[in-house]
C-alpha cells in the first residue's frame, strides 16, 4: 500500500488498518485496501480476492466506501 493510496482515504478510514474489516472471513482492511489498490474496483472482485463480504455480509456498506473512495477520479489535481 503506498502513501499515495492513503492519502485518498478520509482520515477515519486510514486507521486501524491491521484490524479486521470483515469479521466473518478475518479479513484485514489492508488486504482490502491492498486488493482495490491492485485492480479490484468492484464488491465482486474484491470479495473474489479477498473473501470480503463472503459471510453474512455486514460489511460491505465499508468494502464498497473504500472502493468509492480509492477508485475516485473526480477531484484530481490537473
Amino acid at each position: 500500500m503506498t502513501p499515495e493510496t492513503l492519502n485518498k482515504l478520509p482520515e477515519i478510514l486510514r486507521r486501524d488498518l491491521d484490524d479486521n474489516l470483515c469479521v466473518c472471513n478475518e479479513v484485514t482492511k489492508r488486504k482490502i485496501i491492498d486488493a482495490i489498490e491492485s485492480g479490484a474496483v468492484t464488491l465482486d472482485m474484491v470479495q473474489r480476492q479477498t473473501y470480503a463480504s463472503d459471510g453474512n455480509g455486514c460489511c460491505k456498506r465499508q468494502v464498497s466506501r473504500l472502493i468509492e473512495c480509492l477508485t475516485d477520479t473526480s477531484d484530481s489535481a490537473e
